[in-house]
């Protein structure tokens, strides 16, 4: 074993040595560790994960949000960028047709220039933001162009009387002009173009991100839904099945299977609590029952006890009386018949106290047969007393089975006296017949079937045989927990009991229990 699994064993043993040094019961052992097992897991509640599901939807909300004030605000500082340019390119143009004026008619040469200089201006003021958008060499193109202009403009502007006066030819000027302020004006185009499709796109993502957040929103609250659902759903249907498991008698107690303990562990512990009064209650009627059964047994015992005890008296007074009188192998035959009858009454006493004998529940191999047939010997001296013909049949080499003596004797013996109770007053030849076998239709399994020729069962009370405390029998003889007890100790056994009957001729229980396939080769 690993390290790891020592660590994993050492509180499950601890707590089993405590139960032990406290005598304390193999159920209640369990019970005390799926109790520890449910409470030890750390928590993570219904309310936790509701909370947890609405502020990932909260965060995804805030995301795209603050996603769309970004974009807002990069396509606001674009706007303001395409602005300067469009301030920037429209005094770039103004410039270029005053200059155009100059060339035709000596004219406009200071508007020219002041509109050269509005432009440097906003190139300078938005030199940073236009870093942004364009590459260091661009911008420094841009300047180059624009202080060649800003030159050549003031060259104009400074011998401007001169030229006018002399029609001095400044074809080279015109032309230099010409080509500083196109390129500047395709430059300044350019970017504009660039911040334009810019701008489009980011719009254009914009006007999806509604649609995007609403198709992922409902993905969202579909997935949180069923996420939700099958959280809650889980652990209410494994509720749902642990509380059909115990309706049909079965007290495990449950077992924590979930990573997390939740708002459902309190609910478990409480069925586990619950359960632990349940097997108190349980085992209290059993012992209730059987204490009726020991009553109804009482005068069987007590009259088949009479015949020994009798034959030991008659016989201790004929040796007291004629001892001289008698020969040695006269007396050693008269000893010889009271240690018989001795025998035969500690047998039946025996039997009893076995019966009586107080036990825990344990699960062991069980030989069916056996255990049936010495059941059957404790109610054979009522069956005589009664005059009712009582026979057991055993099929050979039948499989062991796994369970409780104890409680099957229980069980067995409530069928037997209910079936010498339902005969006892027909008037025909009373037998009651019990077999075990390997059931007919359903392998893995053993039959004991208890049969008696009474007047059957009504179909209406067919329906409420196996119910607490329904009897139909007088008051003082019954209590209505013997099969209802019953069926809850065959069903904790993995079995199950079958009814037949027709009324006037029959009733038939089956009691069908798996056997044990590792047993006799199995």
């Amino acid at each position: 074993m690993t390290m790891a699994g020592k660590k994993q064993d050492a509180p499950e043993s601890s707590i089993y040595t405590e139960a032990l040094e406290n005598e304390e019961s193999r159920e209640s052992y369990y019970r005390r560790l799926a109790d520890k097992e449910l409470l030890q897991r750390p928590s993570f509640g219904f309310r936790a994960q509701i909370i947890m599901a609405f502020m990932v939807i909260f965060f995804l909300a805030l995301a795209i949000t603050a996603g769309a004030m970004i974009a807002v605000d990069r396509i606001q500082a674009k706007i303001e960028l395409m602005q300067a340019w469009d301030g920037f390119l429209f005094n770039i143009e103004q410039a270029r047709r005053w200059e155009k004026n100059f060339f035709l008619y000596g004219t406009n040469v200071e508007d020219a220039v002041q509109s050269a200089k509005n432009a440097q201006i906003i190139l300078m003021e938005n030199r940073d933001n236009i870093a942004k958008i364009a590459s260091p060499e661009r911008i420094e193109l841009i300047e180059n162009h624009m202080r060649a202009y800003q030159f050549l403009l003031g060259e104009l502007h400074s011998h401007r009387d001169m030229i006018v006066a002399q029609n001095i030819d400044v074809n080279d000027i015109e032309n230099k002009l010409r080509g500083h302020g196109s390129q500047m004006v395709e430059a300044a185009v350019e970017l504009v173009e660039k911040e334009q499709s810019s701008i489009n796109s980011l719009m254009n993502l914009l006007q999806k991100v509604p649609v995007f957040f609403m198709v992922g929103l409902l993905f969202l609250i579909f997935y949180v839904a069923h996420f939700l659902s099958r959280r809650f759903m889980g652990p209410l249907n494994r509720l749902i099945s642990h509380t059909r498991r115990i309706a049909q008698g079965d007290f495990t107690p449950i077992m924590p299977v979930y990573k997390y303990r939740d708002e459902f562990t309190i609910v478990e512990l409480a069925i586990n609590r619950m359960l632990n009064e349940l097997e108190h209650h349980h085992k209290s009627m059993i012992e209730s029952h059987k204490q009726r059964a020991i009553g109804t047994l009482t005068a069987g015992v007590a009259h088949e006890l009479n015949n020994p005890l009798n034959n030991i008296m008659l016989t201790v007074h004929t040796l007291l009386e004629d001892f001289k009188d008698i020969s040695d192998e006269e007396k050693i035959e008269m000893l010889n018949d009271i240690i018989g009858e001795t025998d035969r009454s500690r047998n039946i006493v025996r039997n009893l106290l076995d019966f009586t004998r107080e036990s825990e529940s344990v699960s062991e191999l069980v030989d069916l047969g056996a255990l049936v047939k010495s059941t059957a010997n404790l109610a054979l001296n009522q069956a005589k007393v009664s005059g009712i013909e009582l026979k057991v049949e055993i099929n050979p080499d039948l499989p062991n089975i796994r369970g409780d003596k104890q409680q099957l004797k229980q069980v067995f013996l409530n069928l037997i006296i209910n079936a010498l109770d339902a005969v006892e007053g027909v008037d025909r030849d009373r037998k009651v017949l019990i077999t075990v076998s390997k059931h007919a239709t359903t392998p893995g399994f053993l039959n004991v079937c208890v049969q008696d020729n009474g007047e059957g069962i009504p179909e209406p009370v067919m329906a409420r045989i196996f119910d607490p405390f329904f009897t139909t029998k007088p008051v003082g003889k019954g209590n209505g927990l013997g099969l209802s007890v019953s069926q809850g100790i065959i069903k904790k056994h993995g079995g199950r009991i079958e009814v037949q009957s027709e009324e006037g001729r029959y009733s038939k229980f089956n009691v069908v229990l798996p056997y044990d396939r590792y047993s006799r080769g199995y």
